[in-house]
């Protein structure tokens, strides 16, 4: 993937180029990044938007479901002449509008052990925005693999939460979360997902760009009924029976 920038882009991201601790090389570095985002609903569409806006040079979003009524208050790519629609195509119909500099591919596939290898292949970055826990886990496999970053958020209701995990340098999804975590009632305040999604994108960004994670080890919860930041510890587990190769 070529990372030279054209003037367009200079321009395009001038004011981001501008600062002390990014410059021309880190837009560069994300120019040639490729993400996996796993998800089309509000959490992805809000990582995705800021990714494309921002300039990384490539994004698969990968999701089987289509456009609901329901989706609208809090996915901020779809419209109501989307409803019934399929999610990946539309949002990668969106996307495509906003940056001209940018690839996007949506592919409408339920992610599994069979096809998470190949769809993360080649990626340096995956994102785990979905409500399904067993795509999480099957992300975690190939990030494992890999040995690339995977960031991991979750919103309901009015609560959020995110981090990085990164198998070998960090603990992985496994040794955090050993078992899915039980099934909650929908619910879900409508600005929960651009909240949690654009923390999700400013950490892709700094590992894309070459900063380094800020929540390698932390878990970051929001409550936003009280307007509250937390954080959790995290540790390596080194009984892990997923990456404890990579540390032991």
């Amino acid at each position: 993937m070529n990372n030279n920038l054209s003037p367009a882009e200079v321009t395009r991201y001038s004011f981001q180029i501008a600062m002390d601790e990014w410059g021309r090389e880190s837009q560069e570095r994300l120019k040639s990044s490729r993400v996996l985002v796993a998800g089309a609903g509000g959490l992805a569409s809000a990582v995705a938007l800021h990714l494309m806006t921002t300039g990384v040079g490539a994004l698969r979003l990968v999701d089987p479901s289509r456009v609901s009524l329901s989706d609208l208050h809090a996915t901020i790519l779809y419209r109501e002449r989307d409803l019934g629609k399929a999610k990946a195509t539309i949002a990668e119909r969106r996307l495509k509008e906003i940056n001209p500099f940018a690839t996007v591919e949506g592919q409408g596939k339920t992610i599994s052990e069979h096809n998470v290898y190949r769809l993360s292949s080649g990626c340096n970055l995956l994102i785990d925005a979905m409500k399904n826990p067993a795509a999480g886990y099957f992300l975690n496999l190939a990030a494992t693999r890999f040995r690339i970053p995977l960031i991991h958020a979750w919103v309901g209701d009015m609560e959020g939460h995110l981090t990085t995990f990164w198998p070998g340098q960090g603990p992985c999804l496994a040794c955090v979360f050993p078992e899915p975590p039980a099934k909650r009632q929908p619910a879900l305040m409508g600005a929960m997902p651009g909240i949690v999604g654009a923390m999700q994108a400013l950490e892709a960004l700094r590992i894309l760009g070459g900063l380094g994670p800020a929540l390698l080890g932390r878990l970051l919860m929001f409550k936003g009924n009280q307007f509250q930041f937390k954080e959790e510890p995290l540790k390596i587990n080194p009984q892990c029976p997923v990456c404890r190769h990579l540390t032991n």
